[in-house]
């Protein structure tokens, strides 16, 4: 049965009430995992010569796959959730020990997707040292607004390859590209509204200085994964009694910490990249369907 997206988002609540902790948790540490080493290649790379510029878009490059591979975790983790199954904050480095290659090539090729539309946006801006300030907004909004559209298509065709793989350990990346096409196939409609209808909460957490992402976030990946559960006829499968859940605490005062944390958090975040000789920037987004 092909529910609406009301219907996954109801679901998508439920099975995050009294669980909200753990993937607030880790939706932290996912965002410090990028954040971090971004900042470290900024504060040490030079950007003065093509090469800087060069071997710093490759590092950041580099880092977004690191990335995507915990996001690929934190699938895994709302797929715990939703399947009332044991979870943690351990569970965002499971697509390290289980083939990460398979995620790493997925994403890149996404990510050479984004590259090709992304050009035409970072182009002027590598070649003309002295662009005003207003032409470098100019190009970070056209660029961010492009960055959005396209991975919004790309999720609506390859949105379902990270839990493929996720769920198919011995499924290779091209395969899993494959089938997600075939999934998608009269459901891109039906997971597009569920993604539009997320906008007007979107616009109250940039009200809340990007503060609410950090509640919005995690109930957009459950509202995802309860998608994907729908489109492979899981829902609709007897489910087995549900495993005792862990109490949604943490042993270690770091993650209670973290964990007690209910408001806060990040969807979209720009790092300028702008240094005195160069105004480069890199955009970053934790998007509902993978992460890139």
């Amino acid at each position: 049965m092909k529910r609406n997206s009301a219907a996954i988002k109801l679901i998508a609540r439920e099975n995050l009430s009294g669980r909200y902790g753990t993937p607030m948790a880790a939706l932290l540490l996912m965002v410090l995992c990028s954040l971090l080493p971004s900042m470290l290649i900024v504060n040490t790379m030079s950007t003065a010569t093509v090469l800087g510029i060069v071997t710093t878009q490759l590092l950041n490059y580099m880092v977004s796959l690191l990335v995507a591979v915990v996001g690929a975790g934190y699938a895994k983790l709302m797929l715990n959730i939703s399947r009332q199954e044991p979870f943690a904050v351990k569970d965002l480095f499971f697509a390290f020990s289980h083939h990460p290659d398979r995620f790493i090539i997925v994403h890149l090729i996404l990510l050479v997707i984004q590259f090709v539309f992304a050009l035409p946006f970072d182009l002027p801006n590598y070649l003309n040292k002295n662009m005003s300030d207003n032409g470098v907004l100019l190009l970070m909004l056209f660029g961010s607004l492009a960055n959005m559209v396209v991975n919004m298509i790309l999720g609506l065709f390859f949105g379902l390859a990270d839990y493929l793989l996720l769920d198919n350990t011995e499924m290779s990346a091209m395969e899993a590209m494959k089938e997600s096409l075939r999934l998608m196939k009269g459901n891109k409609g039906r997971l597009l509204c569920m993604d539009l209808s997320f906008i007007p909460l979107m616009l109250l957490c940039v009200l809340s200085c990007y503060v609410g992402f950090l509640w919005l976030t995690p109930y957009m990946r459950a509202a995802g994964t309860v998608f994907y559960m729908d489109v492979t006829g899981e829902l609709d499968a007897p489910r087995p009694e549900p495993a005792p859940q862990p109490n949604d605490s943490f042993s270690n005062p770091f993650w209670a910490l973290l964990g007690s944390l209910q408001t806060g958090g990040l969807m979209v975040y720009i790092i300028p990249l702008i240094s005195e000789d160069s105004n480069i920037y890199q955009i970053y987004s934790l998007n509902s369907n993978f992460c890139l």
